[in-house]
């Protein structure tokens, strides 16, 4: 005759701590996200390179305050949806981006398009500019691990990151701009754009509806203004808000400024 078995416990923990370790794993699950703007962002996990800085190292918002309020309205939690930065040359306007990208990338993924003006500035621009920000700051080499830098999904027009993707496109190519939903965009040295590309029209045209599906998109655009009248990114900084960052110069009455604006759906931002 076969004596019946009592099934012992499997775990050893006591069932109150066991409910205590569950609902305490589960507020931790669910608790939202701490806000974060893209130059918190930016000063915790940013690096320069040497490749594209004068000053590498960890990247410092007090070094260029001028483009906190810039980079902050990319934000994920910012309602503004475009904004352009009319800059001098050299003063840290791609940089921005740069910052925007790895925010995108690290804390807020999704699909997001970069346009240069050329296919051939494209190489240059992913090999001293992207190339070395992936590279030198860990939580973004962290999303590109060893395989995923060797497969298709990471080369010259396209990286491959959980969550999203970023595309490199060239405004003289009508292909890398179409047929794609596009979150985000970043659009650099837009003055040196092309009025149209082939019969498709104008390349701002063809990127602005690559985002209609999102209504939480968000565009950049980013010059050094050419000739006065005839400028892309004076015509969308006119259309803008204007906002102007003045620097006094010491012992002088003279100022400097920098220029940038943004807009919103139905309202200026």
């Amino acid at each position: 005759m076969n004596t019946p078995t009592t099934r012992q416990r499997s775990s050893t923990t006591p069932i109150a701590h066991a409910r205590g370790h569950f609902y305490a794993t589960l507020a931790r699950a669910v608790r939202p996200r701490p806000v974060t703007m893209v130059s918190d962002w930016a000063n915790k996990y940013r690096i320069l390179s040497s490749k594209a800085s004068g000053e590498p190292g960890q990247w410092r918002t007090s070094r260029t305050p001028y483009l906190r309020e810039i980079m902050d309205c990319l934000s994920s939690t910012s309602p503004v949806q475009r904004v352009v930065m009319q800059f001098g040359a050299q003063i840290g306007k791609t940089e921005a981006a740069m910052n925007w990208i790895g925010y995108v990338m690290h804390h807020a993924p999704a699909p997001m398009l970069v346009v240069v003006p050329t296919l051939e500035v494209r190489k240059r621009w992913v090999r001293q500019r992207l190339d070395p920000m992936l590279s030198e700051s860990p939580v973004l080499r962290g999303l590109l691990d060893g395989r995923r830098q060797r497969d298709s999904g990471n080369s010259e027009d396209m990286k491959d990151f959980p969550g999203g993707m970023l595309v490199l496109g060239g405004a003289n190519s009508p292909a890398s701009l179409a047929s794609m939903p596009i979150r985000y965009v970043v659009c650099d040295e837009v003055d040196r754009f092309p009025w149209e590309v082939g019969q498709e029209g104008d390349p701002l045209g063809l990127i602005d509806e690559r985002t209609k599906s999102f209504p939480r998109r968000k565009v950049l655009l980013v010059s050094t203004p050419t000739v006065k009248g005839m400028s892309r990114i004076e015509g969308e900084y006119l259309r803008s808000d204007m906002r102007e960052y003045h620097v006094s110069r010491v012992h002088t009455v003279a100022s400097t400024k920098c220029c940038a604006g943004g807009t919103r759906t139905g309202a200026m931002a």
